[in-house]
């Protein structure tokens, strides 16, 4: 994560300033009410990204600054992102320290309108247990589909409020993903279904799987990373994840597809069992991954839990 003093985000932060004093911002002017891709909205990462452009269907350019693979917690901003962020109207990000870099990068030097597309969502919020952020916010809230649709009806409401002519249109948009949301949260349960309840227990390598956990019926085990990944695990945390292993009996592990799989396939020597598949939590997959939307993401990510944990140890 960037620091507020670091040299690259004050490098940034000037190149910003640059941009603003040297080109006009126009926002609702006449070319940018005619086409959508002369309209730009922004997402920090590429799951908001997904939602925002089902809402927008077709009358705004959306574009992502974290692609598909990277990792949203440890990314710096680059000069393009810049340069993208001056064209935008709106920035569209999920806050609760995923994304903080959007906030002490442009708060207060930018012209446009930052959104945090989890405003609201406050009752719903898990802790996180331990860890140097224990006690904050997890910010991983999209891994429950249902809590996915409460993001949809505030993109809604952004888009509607920076356009109100067309906000008939934005409305029947959301109704029809949230309808496909719904449906998708109901196959996940159907599918859950299909594990013994005793291995609905889950080891991963960042402790992103709390609400979706506590919405389908799983039991989080253990993970190395309790969400900031730029720390690394030390010998007594990969010690004590073994313990927890040995005291649950889990015998299959979940990697992460944006994160090394270095220390799972570690754990696999120290404690036996297995990685059953890398799942797709902060980024989509890339075109063809059959991840490369939300609902493709999670779909892909309970078919290999599914998969993984009737196959149990084989």
């Amino acid at each position: 994560m960037l620091d507020k003093t670091s040299p690259a985000l004050i490098t940034l932060s000037t190149l910003l300033l640059v941009l603003n004093v040297l080109t006009p911002f126009y926002v609702g002017s006449e070319k940018a009410g005619s086409a959508g891709q002369d309209r730009m909205i922004l997402a920090t990462t590429s799951i908001i990204w997904d939602m925002a452009r089902n809402v927008a269907g077709g009358l705004w350019q959306v574009e992502w600054l974290v692609e598909p693979g990277k990792n949203p917690h440890t990314y710096e901003p680059t000069p393009q992102d810049m340069v993208k962020a001056h064209k935008a109207t709106a920035i569209l990000y999920n806050g609760f320290n995923l994304d903080a870099w959007i906030v002490k990068l442009f708060s207060g030097r930018w012209s446009g309108k930052l959104v945090r597309v989890t405003e609201g969502l406050e009752p719903y919020l898990l802790k996180i247990p331990d860890g140097p952020y224990a006690g904050r916010e997890d910010p991983h809230l999209w891994m429950d589909v249902l809590m996915a649709v409460k993001y949809v009806d505030r993109i809604k409401d952004v888009f509607i409020q920076l356009d109100p002519e067309n906000a008939d249109v934005y409305r029947a948009n959301a109704e029809s993903y949230i309808k496909t949301l719904v449906e998708l949260d109901g196959w996940i349960r159907s599918q859950v279904s299909k594990i013994p309840a005793e291995r609905r227990v889950l080891v991963t390598q960042e402790n992103a799987f709390q609400y979706f956990a506590k919405s389908y019926g799983f039991r989080v085990a253990g993970y190395f990373y309790s969400m900031v990944t730029e720390i690394e695990p030390t010998a007594l945390d990969l010690a004590s994840l073994v313990n927890r292993v040995r005291q649950n009996g889990v015998c299959v592990y979940f990697a992460e597809t944006t994160l090394s799989p270095r220390l799972m396939e570690q754990l696999t020597r120290e404690a036996g069992g297995r990685i059953a598949a890398k799942l797709y939590t902060d980024s989509l997959g890339p075109v063809g991954s059959g991840a490369d939307s939300y609902v493709g993401m999670m779909r892909y990510n309970v078919e290999a839990i599914v998969e993984g944990l009737v196959g149990w140890c084989r």
